[in-house]
């Protein structure tokens, strides 16, 4: 079995394979120009050993710029060839192919009604996602999938790895409940409950921001962090304070900016370690190897589509994906808490505001 990229040689062949395959919602000869000759494309064909031997089977991806997922468009096998393992193939040649693009997640759909579709994908780690009503030209409903690409088995073994997941249960306390679950990687006796949450947000509010109750600054928690035993290293720029801008009246301006001041030169009194240039991607996974459990700052909006300052732990890397906790998430029991992330995509969302500021708190074990 050979499987490779399509060429527009193969045009006839995927048009005759998707007639055969598919009753309905076919690709037409026209848009399998389009998809071959397409950036954000890629068409995989397998034949049975040799280039010139009809298609056996055939996946589109799809893929936009600046996103960190990848679509899984079609996969469709000819009927010679069932039954010997291609789907399964072709499938894992889409997860390589995806990752290696930079996709973090992988999602797809399929009709509710095809059963032999849906345990394939469940074979390969996919979990259900929702549901389409009306999805296909008969009206048929549509079930989707996703999988995230994260790579357990290639991360390095980090300590941030053994993070539980704990949920905010306020608007504003993202940052404590980050900085509770970087806390118990790093020493499983620390308790996680709403108690901890409120005592820590106390110790590290800015007091205002907006209109609501004050998120949590890079100082403040790092502050929190190293009064419990733990060494801290902040990341955060200098000159103008962080937040500020998140609210007009002039005097909580300033009350923002002595919060900070003050925590700042409180912390400078420590063996805490602070760092004015930014993080990268790659001095963030050398502090993970390095045993140190990263806090982040990003914007609300990468993820839930809200304006504002949001805290996420970052717990692993394998090389291609970073793993992240969101404490604003809210998972099913039972299921994996872990949110994937890309490369590129975590170079964005770790900005935040018209200043694009970026800050983050790496906590590790104290001497």
């Amino acid at each position: 079995m050979r499987i490779a990229r399509a060429s527009q040689v193969d045009l006839d062949a995927l048009a005759e394979l998707e007639q055969a395959a598919f009753s309905g919602d076919r690709i037409s000869p026209r848009s399998w120009q389009r998809l071959i000759a397409s950036r954000s494309a890629t068409v995989i064909v397998a034949r049975a050993g040799n280039p010139d031997s009809n298609l056996l089977g055939a996946a589109v991806v799809l893929r936009r710029a600046k996103s960190s997922v990848a679509r899984l468009y079609s996969i469709a096998v000819a009927g010679a060839a069932q039954g010997r393992g291609l789907s399964d193939r072709l499938l894992g040649e889409v997860v390589r192919t995806s990752r290696d693009s930079g996709a973090a997640v992988l999602r797809l759909e399929t009709r509710v009604d095809n059963l032999a579709a849906q345990r394939l994908f469940q074979r390969h780690g996919f979990s259900a996602l929702d549901r389409r009503s009306g999805y296909y030209e008969d009206g048929a409903d549509a079930l989707r999938f996703q999988k995230s690409l994260w790579d357990r088995g290639r991360a390095s073994k980090a300590v941030a790895l053994k993070a539980p997941f704990y949920g905010q249960t306020l608007d504003f306390t993202c940052g404590p409940c980050a900085l509770l679950m970087a806390m118990a990687a790093l020493n499983p006796r620390t308790v996680l409950d709403r108690a901890a949450e409120i005592r820590l947000w106390r110790e590290a509010t800015t007091v205002f921001m907006a209109a609501g109750h004050g998120g949590c600054g890079p100082f403040g928690l790092a502050l929190a962090a190293v009064q419990r035993g733990f060494a801290a290293t902040v990341y955060a720029p200098a000159g103008q304070a962080m937040f500020i801008e998140s609210v007009r009246d002039p005097r909580k301006k300033d009350v923002i900016a002595l919060v900070e001041a003050d925590c700042r030169a409180e912390l400078a009194a420590t063996q805490a370690e602070l760092v004015t240039a930014p993080l990268s991607p790659q001095r963030l996974a050398e502090h993970l190897r390095q045993g140190g459990v990263p806090l982040v700052l990003i914007s609300l909006w990468r993820l839930h589509g809200e304006k504002g300052p949001h805290w996420v732990v970052v717990t692993g890397f394998d090389g291609h994906v970073f793993r992240i906790l969101d404490p604003m998430a809210a998972p099913p029991p039972g299921s994996d808490p872990g949110i994937s992330v890309s490369v590129e995509e975590f170079k964005r969302m770790a900005r935040y505001g018209r200043r694009r500021q970026g800050a983050a708190v790496i906590i590790s074990k104290g001497s």
